[in-house]
């Protein structure tokens, strides 16, 4: 072997170093300068390049991701539009457009496909849940596997269920009254309400409730919880995966966890005696193992749990702040209910709420001011498509920005004003369901599957509460929202006056 190469090869080895560290640094200038070149080409020449919006947001996605991340996505949705008009560019492939008959094209008469951004809310990459599925076959296939669960006869015989979780958050208040002076205490409903929907998302889909109203915390709970928001930001910025003191995307004590309930469940007479959303998930597994393995079931019991119970509780939170800033349509909701349920204990079933008109006006009109789903529903287009008289390329992300709409003073007389009474049939003026700008629940083929048990769960909650207790407004509360996956409050806290009704 030649000396002079054997020095360079083991006599000198910082000169080898040197010399990679140097190829490394030439490489990485190379890939990274041919990335800004393609940003810049794309961002100034591409076919979005004259869709108005932010600059840079032309050239890079980071600030909408921070924008996500930091909760300030569904302010966004209201500001842009304003700012920039009903298309804006917020990302080199991604345009928000709340352009009314626009959004009802993509929506519903094209039905476009859901987009990536859907995948970050996968506990596992791999296994898609009924809400994150892009692909259309397969979404049917899932649909109807689960079709049969939230059917209006199966969700029925959930009500007892749902009830009983009511039950235990009246025996609470019922002892912070007992011990309040002059039996009027106040009480957290961010929290309270909160623990209400996820005792009740546990009770029909996990095997048992989790009884947080009377217990607090519950550790599936919460480390379903912590799962779900940390897997959203890993998706959304996917680098912080690899960075090693930060906790791993999988949770192997939340599947043990997880797995036990299944095993219980698989084990014991429930499963003849409790026919709930669990049962209903296992079966579809056993009658159908290749379309709907463990793992789906799994990810499915994660789903309903965290999106059922969230979604609901907001509702129920902005339904009492908008009723108790407003005292006459307070009183009249209050008359309504108590004309049907004459005394505190009357039994309330949800074939009772589902005919009182005010009582399902004042929670559409929640939906529509503080819908739970604040920062849009995500779509892409998988060929060429002209919207609003822009057109579009295939492969482009697309957000239809419903939140603005709820909110248009052309569609909504006082839009920003919480009306009740525009949903009932003698409101006079354009019916609000006739309008095709409301989609609490999204619209067409991806509505929520579970829309019917939320209203149940709604309804039952609200004509329970209100038969049984006076509310008060308690002055000095934050009402600042922000979305980290659905609508919030900011201060994760509001507090409500109550006491036995008089």
């Amino acid at each position: 072997m030649d000396s002079s190469n054997s020095n360079v090869m083991l006599g000198q080895p910082g000169l080898d170093i040197k010399t990679a560290a140097t190829v490394f640094g030439l490489l990485a200038l190379v890939y990274y300068g041919i990335e800004i070149s393609k940003a810049v080409w794309i961002g100034l020449t591409g076919p979005l390049s004259k869709v108005p919006g932010p600059w840079l947001n032309r050239f890079t996605a980071v600030p909408w991701k921070l924008t996500v991340i930091t909760g300030k996505s569904g302010q966004m949705c209201i500001d842009y539009p304003k700012k920039y008009g009903e298309i804006v560019r917020i990302a080199p492939n991604v345009v928000m457009i709340s352009n009314k008959e626009a959004v009802h094209q993509i929506v519903v008469e094209k039905d476009l496909r859901k987009s990536a951004a859907y995948e970050k809310f996968r506990q596992d990459k791999d296994i898609a849940t009924i809400f994150t599925i892009r692909d259309r076959a397969e979404y049917r296939t899932r649909r109807r596997l689960l079709s049969h669960g939230f059917s209006v006869s199966y969700i029925k015989g959930l009500e007892p269920m749902m009830l009983s979780c009511i039950r235990d958050l009246e025996e609470v208040i019922d002892e912070r009254c007992a011990a309040a002076a002059g039996g009027k205490a106040e009480i957290d409903i961010w929290h309270l309400f909160g623990c209400l929907t996820s005792d009740v998302m546990s009770e029909t889909s996990f095997g048992g409730s989790f009884k947080l109203v009377k217990n607090g915390e519950h550790p599936i709970r919460l480390r379903m919880s912590q799962n779900f928001r940390r897997n959203a930001v890993y998706q959304t910025l996917p680098f912080l995966r690899w960075i090693p003191f930060l906790p791993k995307s999988q949770d192997p004590e939340l599947k043990r966890l997880v797995d036990e309930v299944i095993a219980r469940r698989r084990t014991s007479q429930d499963k003849i005696a409790k026919p709930d959303i669990l049962q209903l998930l296992l079966d579809t597994h056993d009658q159908n193992p290749e379309d709907f393995s463990d793992k789906v079931v799994m990810a499915e019991m994660f789903l309903f749990m965290l999106a059922g119970g969230e979604t609901a509780a907001t509702t129920l939170i902005f339904a009492f702040i908008f009723l108790l800033d407003d005292p006459v349509r307070y009183k009249r909701l209050v008359d309504e209910i108590r004309q049907v349920f004459p005394v505190a204990s009357s039994p309330v079933t949800n074939e009772m709420t589902a005919n009182l008109p005010f009582l399902n006006a004042v929670l559409k009109e929640t939906l529509r001011l503080r819908a739970p789903a604040a920062s849009g529903l995500q779509r892409q287009t998988d060929e060429d498509i002209v919207l609003a008289g822009h057109l579009f390329p295939a492969g482009t992300a697309i957000t239809a920005n419903t939140f603005p709409l709820h909110l248009d003073e052309k569609e909504w007389p006082d839009a920003d004003d919480f009306v009740p009474e525009r949903w009932l049939s003698d409101y006079k003026g354009v019916p609000a369901a006739e309008k095709m700008s409301y989609y609490p629940f999204s619209a067409a083929s991806r509505n929520c599957i579970g829309k019917q048990f939320a209203w149940n769960e709604l309804r039952l909650t609200m004509a329970s509460l209100l038969r049984r207790y006076d509310f008060f407004f308690v002055p000095g509360q934050s009402r600042e929202t922000m979305v980290l996956v659905s609508l919030q409050l900011k201060s994760n806290k509001y507090l409500i006056g109550v006491r036995p009704r008089a």
